[in-house]
């Protein structure tokens, strides 16, 4: 059984909570799980994992971690309003690579540096187009984590790009995708 703590919050297990774990109930042999959290507050949390053995009713050291919930960094984008700028696409980039981390996967390294005022727009799709293939690895490395589909991501249906600037609904398919991950 693997039980999880977020802050000083009540434990919860894989078998008393199914709906929490992807892979739930008697866990043994190395079987992997993904355990989901109820949403969190922006802030600093810690999170505590141990496993019982329920046959000699016996509990394995606690692994404590800490971690940090930011406030998204996208600034809003409105249809018809929003010109989206190279700090738009530099924020996105970041974002990401951000996110790479936290799986401790490696950083991309761009095809090519965005400056504001500099960057033509008619590459813009082509950044948009990197950074969409750039989600799609992550996702791909968050669904082959454990055998169950219960907490995949669903496959993305991405929006049109378009010529020229990024629209609106394009860059918040993209905001959402990242903070999902």
């Amino acid at each position: 059984i693997v039980e999880v703590k977020i802050d000083s919050g009540e434990w919860v297990n894989s078998v008393d909570n199914p709906e929490r774990f992807s892979t739930s109930g008697y866990l043994g042999n190395g079987v992997s799980t993904v355990y989901q959290a109820e949403p969190l507050a922006v802030g600093n949390h810690t999170v505590t994992f141990r496993c019982l053995d329920s046959d000699i009713e016996s509990a394995s050291a606690e692994v404590v971690r800490t971690f940090t919930i930011l406030q998204p960094p996208f600034e809003t984008i409105t249809a018809n309003e929003t010109v989206v700028k190279a700090a738009h696409i530099q924020t996105l980039r970041t974002a990401l690579n951000i996110v790479l981390s936290y799986y401790n996967l490696s950083p991309i390294i761009w095809n090519e540096e965005i400056i504001a005022g500099r960057t033509t727009v008619k590459k813009w799709p082509s950044h948009i187009t990197e950074i969409r293939k750039a989600i799609d690895n992550i996702i791909t490395v968050v669904n082959g984590f454990d055998s169950s589909t219960a907490f995949d991501i669903p496959p993305v249906t991405w929006l049109p790009i378009g010529t020229g600037r990024p629209k609106a609904d394009v860059m918040q398919q993209i905001h959402d995708l990242i903070l999902m991950l």
